[in-house]
This record gives structure tokens, sequence and C-alpha cells, in this order.
């Protein structure tokens, strides 16, 4: 063991004082607000809000909602004392302020109805948050996996928490189709005019849904082997009328290959390459599968979080060291940008391209 004495004051030493604040004040507030956000979210208030903000007539964008506890109670058959107690807190963590324009009325603090009331909001963190709710409800079996090393399966976890993950990829999501649409305009252009589109690992249809909405008239399969997260993505396609041109199948990537008819222009595998069999080998037979589904001059696109050895000195981004920690305890295997080259350079695709814009970045793969 090896203990550091400071002889002498750095003034760009941290303070006692600084640290405090950052491990007391902004750790409860922090921890408080998830709490706050993530109960609120389960009873209905958030959705309720949003659910409000629709109804009323406004010109312009919608910046704020309020409410009275007695609305919410009467609405959402809540406890007043509990719905009380909440209110308070969520002041104090800067999730509402008061209301001045009636009495005892709260309204959505600055911006907060963007990032925690508007699902569809370019700055939605609702999901992110409420992630971070759910990783309470899995805290004792992580505590006892740290003993005994078992790890446990994502189709395990409750279906709510599951696809709130499904929410988060496809927030990443959208961010690999912009690069994609910014860096691939010739691919773009194919599937602008009717290309064909795989996506392996749809899930709930979070992700693929955003690019059905925005290709118009390409043609679209997803196939996943989660029951729940097939039947959510069917219904979504029946709501919205999209059957002349979605397809969802429950099936595994490698009995799709070997019976599929057709090739595609496009395959997407969006923060799914992490969830699939760790084994190297495997992982190469997926690959493979996906070259022999691509057209000739067809792409394969992968947004996958790359994580480095812990020691390095490499910048991190939160959202991956977050990702790595959720997911330690289900045998989750992940890649930095020499060891992914290793693999693809191993299967029959060669030469992966990484596209990288600020702290954004996806894989394009051509056949």
């Amino acid at each position: 063991m090896v203990i550091i004495l400071n002889q002498t004051k750095d003034e760009s030493e941290i303070t006692m004082k600084e640290q405090i604040k950052k491990f007391a004040i902004k750790s409860m507030v922090g921890f408080q607000t998830v709490m706050i956000y993530g109960i609120g979210r389960q009873v209905g208030i958030f959705n309720y809000l949003y659910e409000k903000s629709k109804s009323q007539p406004t010109e312009g964008k919608i910046t704020s909602i309020s409410f009275t506890l007695e609305e919410l109670s009467e609405k959402l058959n809540l406890d007043l004392k509990y719905l009380d107690g909440w209110l308070h807190m969520a002041l104090e963590c800067g999730l509402f302020e008061i209301d001045e324009s009636a009495e005892r009325r709260a309204k959505t603090a600055p911006h907060v109805y963007d990032l925690y009331v508007d699902p569809n909001s370019m700055f939605y963190l609702g999901s992110i948050t409420f992630g971070f709710y759910g990783a309470n409800f899995f805290l004792e079996t992580l505590l006892e996996n740290f003993k005994t090393g078992k790890l446990e399966s994502f189709l395990s976890l409750p279906s709510d928490f599951y696809k709130v993950g499904q929410q988060m990829s496809a927030a990443m999501g959208k961010t690999v189709e912009g690069l994609f649409s910014k860096f691939c305009k010739e691919e773009k252009k194919r599937v602008q005019k009717g290309g064909t589109v795989l996506e392996v690992g749809c899930g709930y249809g979070l992700n693929l849904e955003n690019w059905i909405r925005k290709y118009l008239r390409a043609k679209f399969v997803g196939i996943d082997i989660d029951p729940q997260g097939i039947e959510h993505a069917k219904k979504e396609v029946e709501k919205n009328e999209w059957n002349d041109r979605v397809e969802i199948l429950d099936v595994p990537l490698e009995d799709y290959a070997q019976s599929a008819n057709s090739k595609f222009d496009l395959i997407i595998l969006n923060q799914v390459l992490h969830e699939m069999n760790p084994d190297e080998n495997y992982r190469k037979s997926v690959f493979e599968d996906l070259y022999s589904l691509l057209k000739e001059n067809g792409i394969l696109v992968v947004g996958e979080s790359m994580i480095p050895n812990t020691f390095t000195k490499e910048d991190f981004q939160l959202f991956e060291v977050m990702h790595k920690w959720f997911e330690v305890g289900f045998g989750s295997r992940f890649y930095d940008e020499v060891s992914f080259r290793e693999l693809i350079n191993s299967t029959s695709f060669k030469n992966p391209e990484l596209i990288r814009e600020r702290r954004n970045y996806c894989w394009i793969i051509r056949k």
C-alpha cells in the first residue's frame, strides 16, 4: 500500500469544502432528483402533465405546464399527503417552481418540460434518469453477484425497465441515424428512394420507428428474440398503419439469415452487440450472417459504445462508463477501436470506418 502525504499546499489543490459540496450536496440533490422523477413517472404524474399539455390550446412551443396537488390527487387517485412531500422535494431539486399566477400552484421549471415531460423532445432525459431509478430494484441481486460472479439475462429484467433501456438505446440510435444521414449520402439516397432496411435486435421497435418516420419510401424488417418487445413493436406497426412497408419477426439472426429470400441496402445493429453472446467465434458468425444479408453495395451501420480499459488515460464519456457499469452483471463484452477493427477484419467484412463528430460516433462497414 502506498500512502501519499502532501507536505506543501498547492494553490490548485481541491479543498475540503469543494469535496463536501461535491459528495454531499450535489450527490444528495442528484439522488433525490432521480428518486423524485422515478416515483413521479411510475405513479403517472409526468405522463399526466404531458397529456394535459397536449389538450390545452396554445400558440407556439410549450415551455411549461402548471398544476395543483388537488388536481393530481383527483386525476390520478393519489394521496395528498404523499403528493405534498413529493412536490416539496421536487421543488428543492429544481424540477418545479411555484406558479405565482394562482394560490398553491406549481409549474415545471425552465426547460424541464423538454427534459422530463415531453418524450418527443430532442433533449428528453426521462429515459436515462428512469434507468438510474430502475437500478435500485436490481441492487440486491447485484450485491449478491459481486460475491458469486453470477450473470443475469437481459430478458430477466422487469419489462418496464428493459423498455427504458430500449428507449435509451433509441436515443443513441437517433445520433447514429444523423451520422449516417450526413456521412453516407449515396446510401441515404438509395434508402430514401425505396431501399430495404433490416434492424437486428429491434426490440420494442423504438429505434426502428425513428428510421420508419424519416424514410417514408423504404421497406423495413425488424427481428428480435424478445417476445414482449416484438409484441409491442407489432402493435406500433398496426397503430401507425405501417403494415405495407414494415415487417416485425420473432426470430434469431442465424435462422433468419438462412431463410431470408431478400437482401438489404442497409442493416442496423444499434446497441445490440454487447448484449449478444460474448464468445468471439459466435460474434464472428453474427457478422458473417450480416454479410450474407447485405446487397453487394449495401452497408452495415453499428452503433455501439466503445469502452477502453479502466486504467487508460482516455477521456471517458459518462454514458459509456454507465453503460458498462449497469450491464456488468449480464456478461456484456465491449470493444475499443482497435479490438473492434480486429473483430471485423477477421470476418468477410474488411476495413470498418469509424465516423466521429464531436463526441458522437458509429461504425460504417461496407460489403
